[in-house]
């Protein structure tokens, strides 16, 4: 199955480059082709294992800080300080662990690969749920506004997931879209009552100003520089109030650098060229490298991607 899927994908990367008037229509057909081939249950644990996981995952904890000023403005000042400073201490305790059994840990699709990683998982277990009883009890029942939230290759509700169980959910008015069919029945067996779609990020069918913030985590270095040039403006007209991006291939180059493998990509997005094209819209721009934040704040140099770059503007 995976060499007749190879076989069809080089063959339809070859019919895109004669077809370019249309590659945008072939890179989406391509794109969903290539994730609609992996088995849905290992799609339901992608990218929230290991440093993924999003109780722990520093990139997942400060969209959700953002999203809980944007709702409470600073009243969870150190309550947010305490999550990063215990995320940072699991993070440790799995780097360790992983070491010790000679795991790798990464993003995978592959069964045997994801199970190592769980296994390595069982470090942290009795302790990971820390912070999601702590914010459950603020935030669930509190009264609030509600912010209209549209999640951009929301996956199998990777993030989601926490957004419920942290209690800040039942305060967003949510929407999430994916090009993956396997990806949103995930995620609408998870939580039926959500409005989650089948959807391509650069034309998500929605008027201008359709939401307050419009968040998207590690999709643009994945798209070729003219689809993810059209992500992005659609980001921006979508948001009526801001963004909340999250990148993990990202560096201060002058240009992107675009890195093709087959029929899909793992670019390195320059951090200028993607804040000038935001200050187009919006006018305070909050960049926050990770591997300095933890270093500076926390002392800590072991980030897993030195490249993981969060911004957030408005």
């Amino acid at each position: 199955m995976a060499g007749r899927a190879k076989r069809w994908i080089g063959d339809a990367t070859g019919r895109a480059a004669a077809w370019l008037p249309r590659r945008g229509m072939v890179e989406r057909v391509l794109l969903r082709r290539w994730w609609n081939s992996a088995r849905a249950d290992m799609l339901d644990t992608y990218l929230v294992s290991g440093y993924q996981n999003p109780r722990i995952n520093v990139q997942s904890i400060l969209l959700r800080h953002f999203l809980v000023r944007r709702l409470f403005g600073d009243e969870f000042a150190t309550l947010m300080s305490d999550e990063l400073r215990f995320a940072v201490e699991l993070n440790e305790i799995l780097r360790t662990a992983a070491a010790e059994a000679g795991v790798k840990i990464g993003a995978y699709l592959d069964p045997k690969k994801q199970q190592a990683v769980r296994g390595v998982e069982e470090a942290i277990r009795d302790r990971e749920t820390t912070f999601v009883t702590r914010w459950h009890a603020e935030l669930s029942g509190r009264p609030s506004g509600r912010l209209r939230v549209l999640e951009l290759a929301c996956g199998s509700a990777n993030d989601y997931r926490a957004f419920a169980e942290y209690g800040i959910a039942e305060h967003l008015d949510y929407v999430g879209v994916d090009l993956t069919a396997k990806n949103i029945s995930n995620a609408r067996r998870r939580f039926p009552g959500i409005d989650f779609r089948v959807s391509d990020i650069r034309d998500v069918g929605e008027p201008d100003g359709s939401f307050d913030y419009v968040i998207a985590s590690d999709i643009y270095e994945h798209l070729a520089l003219e689809s993810m040039e059209q992500a992005l403006a659609e980001t921006m007209r979508l948001a009526s109030r801001g963004v909340a991006l999250t990148f993990f291939n990202m560096a201060d180059i002058e240009q992107h650098e675009v890195r093709p493998q087959g029929m899909y990509h793992w670019n390195r997005l320059s951090r200028r060229l993607i804040e000038d094209r935001l200050r187009q819209r919006f006018a305070s721009i909050e960049v926050i490298t990770v591997a300095d934040l933890l270093a500076e704040r926390f002392g800590y140099r072991h980030t897993y991607n030195p490249r993981a770059v969060s911004i957030f503007a408005e």
